[in-house]
């Protein structure tokens, strides 16, 4: 925000909007063969920020919820489990807490259209399932792109635990322009930057740099879930320090834009109904899924990729909100065996690049901003939270 953030009206705020999102307001209940969700109506209490982002959060320090609200100085921030929603969904609860907030601040703000207004009652299309809704149910087959084994980052633990944040904000509308006039995107863009500065100076090894992309199916396949609605696509290249950047980019681009054809994206919803619904899945009971479910994350997901990179993509505000909003970042957490993650996120043409290190490397980043202002000759103001660079 603009101006700092007043902490009791940010809670007044929090709760005039939170059970506009019911898919939020749960907690989660052990069962024999499913945890599942129930209704929360405990008042979810706001924190101030006094750890680094992406902490652990103990449902029983916050009244069972497993989402929270934090600020600090200028900042309102929302935390979630991704099992409840994905970054659209997150994104559509913080724009109502701040429409919310900024009125009861006094200020004269219109929704025009551009977000869940708290007082209307959540619509069931909210809450469907929307991989059941697309999925051609029929189809058994488990076709799926294959993705070998990807370059895996290492590195030195921080010195104390949590997670480094550093930030790249740049001239969002100057970057779309000039990936555009290279006939490129901003997605592919950054992912072809990432693969050519991580193969050119950190590894010699035979596996390619592949970076896992999140996918918002919204984009295809029209729905306003609050649940989660997104694939992973995974897209890598073999590079070293001769493998000039505009081949790279090229890679990339053709990778990208096969692996988000909408054909293929319906192939991985049919897929994700299947094993959802599998009944194998849904008979084991928790004590045998949750170390398969893990084995698999750790040595089939999480081995196939070298790191994460999701962008949100432009993120519209009503005009008249706009200007009481300096900026926007979004903070992946990362992984044990992908220590590094990188998100980005757009509001009024001013766009973040968040890296979030577990490991207190922090070459990768630098290349990677260096390399970003000479291609583009954009100023880039980074800062960080310098999170474990010392013990004390």
């Amino acid at each position: 925000m603009k101006e700092k953030v007043d902490r009791n009206l940010l809670q007044e705020a929090l709760d005039l909007v939170i059970h506009r999102f019911p898919t939020l307001t749960v907690s989660l209940r052990k069962g024999l063969f499913w945890d599942y969700l129930e209704k929360n109506d405990e008042k979810l209490i706001v924190q101030k920020e006094e750890t680094y982002p992406c902490a652990p959060i103990d449902p029983r320090m916050n009244s069972g919820y497993l989402i929270r609200v934090i600020y600090y100085g200028r900042r309102i921030s929302f935390e979630v489990f991704h099992s409840l929603t994905d970054g659209s969904g997150a994104m559509e609860f913080l724009k109502t807490l701040a429409y919310q907030y900024l009125i009861l601040k006094g200020n004269t703000v219109s929704p025009d259209g551009l977000l869940l207004l708290p007082q209307d009652a959540p619509g069931s299309e909210e809450v469907e399932d929307s991989f059941e809704k697309y999925a051609y149910k029929n189809d058994k087959r488990n076709i799926r792109l294959k993705d070998g084994a990807a370059y895996q980052l290492t590195g030195s633990a921080l010195a104390t635990t949590g997670i480094n944040i550093i930030h790249g904000v740049i001239d969002g509308s100057a970057l779309n322009r000039f990936t555009k006039e290279s006939g490129s995107t901003i997605t592919a863009f950054l992912t072809a930057l990432l693969i050519k500065v991580i193969g050119s100076s950190h590894y010699s090894a035979r596996e390619p740099v592949t970076v896992a992309l999140p996918v918002n199916l919204r984009r295809q396949f029209p729905s306003v879930t609050m649940r989660n609605f997104f694939l992973v696509v995974n897209v890598g290249a073999e590079v070293n320090d001769e493998t000039p950047f505009d081949d790279v980019l090229e890679e990339v681009s053709g990778k990208l834009k096969f692996r988000t054809d909408k054909k293929n994206l319906q192939m991985g919803i049919n897929r994700h109904f299947q094993l959802q619904r599998g009944m194998m899945t849904r008979l084991l009971p928790i004590f045998l899924k949750y170390p398969a479910m893990r084995y698999g994350f750790n040595h089939i997901g999480e081995r196939t990729k070298t790191m994460t990179l999701s962008n949100m993509g432009n993120v519209k505000l009503p005009e008249t909100m706009a200007h009481f909003v300096e900026r926007m970042d979004i903070a992946l957490y990362p992984t044990r065996k992908s220590p590094i993650s990188c998100a980005v996120g757009t509001v009024n043409g001013r766009m973040t690049i968040t890296f979030t290190l577990s490991i207190s490397e922090t070459d990768i980043v630098r290349d990677f901003f260096k390399e970003l202002g000479d291609l583009t000759g954009l100023d880039i103001e980074i800062y960080s939270n310098e999170w474990g660079n010392s013990d004390e």
